[in-house]
């Protein structure tokens, strides 16, 4: 993960004046962002906790595509 340009990013967001973490993660789904790393940039411009970050990526509209994926990661991770 490029934390360097990550932060510039989140820079740039908030600059922009953007803070509305719906909004945030929907940006940064539409720029090609991993959920790692919009769940970073996200938590920089909104001054979330992770468990914060974590909650809101899964409730987006804009990462709802990804719910089953990460389902079974935590059923799998739980079963070990």
């Amino acid at each position: 993960m490029d934390l360097e340009r990550l932060d510039a990013y989140a820079s740039e967001i908030s600059s922009g004046g953007h803070s509305d973490v719906s909004g945030v993660l929907r940006e940064l789904r539409t720029a090609g962002f991993s959920p790692v790393e919009a769940a970073y940039v996200t938590a920089r411009v909104c001054g979330l906790t992770l468990a914060e970050v974590k909650a809101a990526l899964f409730e987006s509209d804009a990462w709802k595509d990804q719910h089953s994926t990460w389902n079974v990661l935590h059923e799998r991770l739980e079963d070990q």
